[in-house]
């Protein structure tokens, strides 16, 4: 069946089901719900019994009447304080006290009635709902108390998912980086990946579409609370494989409230970061490096109330950010003057012998030469006139000293500037039409400033605005409607750009191509191989620019009816994606060309020793690349979802949730058709239509496709169960809930932006990468520059191009939990249980034209290789091309573990939580973002190292953490005027002693499996872009933090025995280390805390002074910069950390 049918398929399932079972209600995405039974003495039930409940702070009243089973539903309840009065013709008046319900609630309340007169009343006593009876998902509820107390180091809330089971991150410091618009700063939840997240804003979409980050962060203060759905959530919720995140805006009440706050930060208040005190101490100064300046403030305000009481509402919010980074003094290594010379003896770190370093690592060698050994490491070779004319340049600085490492500085300086607000209006129109209504917005200035001219300049610009219209309507006291749209939009410009004083530096220092088509500044030339010495600094850029406008448009409708024992849930979802993109590619408009060192090693490619400065000196690169330059363009993909849920109160103590979701993603299109695909094995052009596409001399011919070029293969997959059972025991006195559930879900991601298929020529200007890794010495040489691509006559020749699997589909996750939870008290829970899941069609990096590796004894001389399999049906399109970036849904994970939590609602002044979990997480490739992993975690490399043997990379999750401990706490302390101590204190002694709250953030876990990669060598020979060393005997060995030394200075902890890591023989080709492990890394210990002083103004009316303390105890958390330097020499050694204490001051005042 065709996408387009599909698609009316489900238009007309979803609209069947809300046509022909009733009108509908909310669900559960912004609101919660309150359903009980109603009984006699006799616990016969008693039908048409009237059931209110009225929200204390808006007086709004929800009514509902009870049916032949005694049963009532009120399912669409703002999340807040409520009481529930139940009243029937020959009982007394049943009366609730209040109670808080949170989001995605479904509290059950029970009432037994008493013989009587309707006009007696009678208080219920006994406790607040604690337990989930109703439902069977996995997830955590932050409020708006616990979300403002918290310490949050930028006010970022999505940094409290962290403390939930099952969730994770392998570089906290980006929750703290003060960029909290269109953040990167994602949890990895239950094994899935950081962009498998659903972020949902008063039920809208609340994503940046083409790479899955979250949208529009709100205010803390702004949120009432928030609700992290870990597993098996309902057929309501669609498009996800890790969490869903649902968060609300606040809403005004009957009285005016609100607060105004000022947050600040110095880096006069700060700790020193670790590695500033020694690398600073083997500077040429000789001194620490000294704590980078800082100016932080966050400001702003928000108000709320009756515009007229019980009827129309209002709440508004503004929050500004200023987090300046001051002129900074930034280390910089360049050439000495002895290596602009040609000697580079100073790499040598132990001495020479003959000529030769007494460490073989450090040694050079001659590539012109047949590989001899430079003696004493002085090149006799002539210098390339680049680096001759880079080495003259005024524009680059001259060394300080002798030092490799800090031997020259210039001031950096960095602006954030962000401003944002919310409006929210919420209009009880009658007592059966209820609309709310929000706009938000958000502008974010980052330019970043160098002094040094050579690295340019920084931009980033980001407005985004998120809306959301909710309409519902009661038809009776058993049957809702809710119909609700929304728009999500975030623009983004960013990229580098270049002084004037640079001008064309490229084709002045002589770099062939080295300015296309005018583009000003200088390509980025790099030194990406470690060395324990230091290594030249990059210059330049590559001139990578994006521009985007996400957009979403999202409609919705849901019903919910009430019958007998069953409450019915059913609606549709439709979601329109709009991208329009500019954008550079990955290599960027200017390029990148890199130097690693192979050359003047003993034995290219593969070979001791070698220094990527060398290489450069002798004009020898590892490989070089350019991005696109075409204009614009726009892409557009349709997501619809229908479903049915069944909640079945099956008896008195079990409730079954039965429920089947439809959903689809459709393909993506260009709007204009400018996009092609391409056939993988005959190297056809696919293209919307063929009249179009300019092929020119290419020798390839085109065929017409579907518009979206790819099947997005769907069958009975669309389909999605959700089933769950929910059993409170009546022999257990009604305090224990065994829940179980199994469900599956769907989600495609994003998958950035350089992989679209609108990306290709002939549409746009051909990128290109070349590799010369695991060849001879490069065809073109540092002053031949980057051979241009794309010839007008054949627009891929030499070109990077794109391919999509025709087969490519959303991922697809099985989920599951078995749990039990226990209530402990009036207002605790305990609960332990074991949570799974299971991944298939993850999308997947794919390298197509890798070849293929033949055993040793197939040829005379290892290793051997065939062409790659894809193109194959073309050979000569196939070297016509430089690169096939290649997207296919072929990856897997799995996930088992242990949680438990242990949850103490607030009261008596003490709230507090503590979840643990035991986990395992497998899976055969990191994802496009593993790159991304950074910090605690080694970036894990995306792609397979052998592209035909995918599950030799089976291993461990790089964000694997075999424990985690998560807890968090607010405590008001005991003393002064109304406390339990204290009570009658003095003024003067209140003032001082009382009003204290401290409230502390625990995070403990166990290290990640590093991930071991050979970045700048291939000793396969395929064009592999994951090769990893061989693990020899001794491999795993951890030494932990043992001093690591090079001159006799201090670098860092030797974490790991570098020793039985070598590179792969020839006649091996591939490594046999596992693609994350067989080490793990450090774990992680850390502290936040809250100290808050109250000051009470009026009963109304107090001021709140508070520190905060990140990483409290300044502990030393090692990042793990290890792992991606070549075999040997500096691999293993931890030289940076996360970051280290950081105070900072805040004033409100609450009203």
């Amino acid at each position: 069946m065709s996408t387009g049918r599909l698609s009316i398929f489900a238009l007309v399932v979803s609209l069947l089901l809300s046509l022909g079972l009733a009108p509908t209600a909310w669900t559960q995405e912004v609101t919660a719900a309150i359903v009980g039974t109603v009984t006699d003495p006799s616990r016969a039930p008693v039908k048409d019994a009237d059931v209110s409940a009225t929200d204390t702070d808006r007086g709004t009243v929800w009514a509902a009447k009870t049916n032949d089973a005694g049963a009532y539903t009120l399912p669409r309840l703002p999340v807040g304080s409520y009481t529930v009065k139940v009243s029937a013709s020959g009982f007394s008046t049943s009366q609730i006290p209040a109670f808080t319900l949170v989001l995605n609630q479904t509290a059950r309340v029970d009432v037994q009635m008493k013989v009587g007169q309707v006009s007696e009343t009678v208080e219920v006593t006994g406790a607040a709902p604690v337990l989930q009876t109703e439902t069977t998902q996995v997830s955590t509820i932050i409020d708006s108390v616990t979300n403002d107390l918290l310490p949050l180091a930028t006010r970022n809330y999505v940094e409290l998912t962290l403390l939930s089971p099952g969730s994770v991150s392998p570089d906290p410091a980006n929750f703290n980086n003060g960029d909290n618009t269109a953040s990167g700063a994602r949890p990895y939840i239950n094994g899935n990946r950081e962009q498998a997240n659903n972020f949902i804003l008063d039920g809208m979409d609340n994503n940046q579409v083409s790479d899955n980050l979250l949208g529009y962060t709100p205010a803390p203060d702004a949120i009432q609370e928030f609700n992290l759905i870990t597993s098996n959530a309902s057929a309501e919720f669609g498009n996800f494989q890790g969490g869903i995140v649902s968060t609300t805006i606040k809403s005004g009440t009957n009285s005016f409230h609100g607060d105004l706050w000022e947050y600040f930060r110095n880096d006069k208040l700060n700790s020193n970061q670790w590695e500033n005190g020694f690398k600073g101490i083997n500077s040429p100064t000789g001194q620490p490096i000294p704590r980078p300046l800082l100016r932080w403030n966050m400001f702003g305000g928000t108000i709320g109330g009756p515009v007229v009481k019980n009827k129309l509402f209002f709440f508004f919010d503004y929050q500004g950010q200023r987090f300046d980074h001051p002129s900074t003094t930034q280390t910089f290594n360049v050439f000495t003057a002895r290596e602009r010379a040609g000697d580079f003896g100073d790499i040598c770190t132990s001495g020479f012998s003959g000529g030769i370093c007494t460490t073989p690592g450090q040694q050079l060698y001659d590539p012109l030469n047949g590989n001899a050994p430079f003696l004493n490491n002085i090149i006799t070779e002539p210098i390339d006139p680049v680096a001759q004319a880079l080495f003259s340049s005024s524009l680059y600085p001259a060394a300080s000293g002798t030092s490799l490492q800090g031997n020259a500085t210039y001031t950096q300086a960095q602006l954030f500037d962000n401003n944002q607000y919310d409006v929210k209006i919420d209009y009880n129109a009658t007592a059966s039409d209820h609309v709310f209504g929000r706009y938000s917005h958000a502008k974010q200035h980052n330019p970043l400033i160098n002094a040094l001219e050579l690295v340019g300049n920084g931009f980033s610009d980001a407005p985004i605005d998120n809306t959301v219209v909710d309409w519902s309507h009661t038809f009776s006291p058993r049957v809702l409607n809710d119909a609700r749209v929304g728009f999500n939009h975030i623009k983004l410009h960013n990229g580098t750009d270049f002084a004037s004083s640079v001008g064309n530096l490229g084709d002045q220092l002589g770099i062939g191509n080295g300015n296309p088509a005018g583009v000003p500044g200088l390509l980025s030339i790099g030194f990406p191989n470690g060395f324990p010495g230091g290594i030249p600094s990059g210059i330049g850029s590559s001139g990578v620019q994006q521009k985007f406008q996400d957009a979403v448009i999202q409609a919705s409708d849901t019903a919910i009816i009430n019958h007998n024992r069953h409450v019915f849930h059913t609606g549709f979802e439709f979601w329109r994606y709009r991208v329009n993109t500019f954008y550079t590619g990955n290599n960027g408009a200017l390029g990148s060309i890199n130097f690693t060192g192979i050359y003047t090693a003993s034995a290219p490619p593969g070979g001791t020793g070698g220094y990527g400065g060398a290489d450069f000196y002798l004009g020898l690169p590892t490989n070089y690349g350019r991005g696109v330059s075409g204009g614009e363009w726009g892409q557009r993909s349709t997501s619809l979802g229908a479903y049915l849920q069944d909640d079945w109160r099956a008896t008195n103590d079990l409730t079954v949730n039965l429920g089947l979701r439809y959903e689809i993603h459709t393909p993506w299109v260009e709007v204009n058709d400018h996009q092609v695909n391409f056939d993988l094995f005959s190297g056809q052009v696919l293209a919307p239509d063929c009249s179009k596409v300019s092929l020119g001399t290419a020798p390839t011919t085109c065929k017409d496709s579907s518009r979206g070029l790819y099947n997005g293969t769907y069958g009975g997959r669309a389909f999605q169960p959700r089933i769950g059972l929910a059993w409170t025991p009546a022999a257990l006195g009604g305090k224990t809930v065994i829940r179980s559930a199994f469900s599956i879900s769907s989600y495609l991601e994003g998958t950035g932006t350089n992989l679209r298929l609108a990306q290709n020529p002939p549409f746009t200007a051909a990128e290109t990468f070349v590799n010369y890794n695991g060849q001879g010495l490069p065809t073109t040489t540092t002053d031949q520059g980057l051979v241009p691509v794309g010839a007008p006559t054949d627009p891929f020749a030499g070109s990077l191009v794109r391919v999509w699997d025709p087969h490519t589909q959303p991922a697809l996750t099985q989920m599951w939990n078995l749990t039990i939870q226990q209530q402990l008290g009036n207002t605790g829970t305990f609960q332990i249980g074991y949570v799974g899941q299971h991944g298939t069609h993850l999308m997947v990096p794919m390298p197509y034209l890798q070849q293929r590796l033949l055993p040793a004894s197939s040829c005379g001389t290892p290793p051997c290789t065939l062409p790659s399999i894809y193109f194959s049906g073309n050979p000569t399109f196939q070297s016509d091309i430089s690169q096939i970036s290649g997207t296919a849904s072929v990856g897997q994970m799995k996930y088992d573990a242990l949680q438990a939590v242990f949850q103490k609602r607030y009261s008596g002044g003490l709230e507090y939580q503590v979840a643990y979990t035991f986990s395992k997480c497998m899976t055969d490739n990191s994802g496009y973002y593993g790159t991304w992993g950074s910090s605690q975690g080694v970036p894990a490399n995306p792609y397979f190292q052998n592209l035909y043997d995918p599950r030799a990379d089976y291993a461990p999750c790089y964000f694997d953490a075999k424990h985690i401990l998560s807890s968090y706490a607010v405590y008001e302390i005991p003393f002064g005027r109304g406390k339990k101590y204290g009570h009658d204190a003095n003024g003067a002694v209140n003032a001082i002693a009382g009003g204290w709250s401290i409230a502390p953030i625990i995070q403990i876990r166990t290290g990640f499996p590093l991930a071991l990669y050979n970045f700048t060598n291939d000793p396969s020979n395929t064009g592999s872009r994951g090769a990893r060393p061989d693990c020899g005997a001794g491999a795993g060995r951890v030494f932990g933090r043992k001093p690591a030394f090079s001159g006799g200075q201090f670098i860092g902890y030797q974490w790991f025995d570098p020793t039985p890591y070598t590179l792969p023989t020839a006649a091996e080709g591939f490594g046999n280390c596992p693609a994350q492990g067989p080490v793990r890394g450090p774990g992680y210990g850390n502290v936040d805390l809250s100290l808050q002083k109250n000051f009470q103004i009026t009963e109304r009316t107090k001021l709140q002074f508070r520190t905060d303390f990140v990483n409290a105890f300044n502990r030393t958390n090692l990042n793990t910069d290890c792992c991606t330097t070549a075999v040997g020499a500096g691999m293993g050694i931890l030289s940076t950390s996360q970051p280290a204490r950081n105070i900072q001051f805040a004033l409100k005042l609450y009203y």
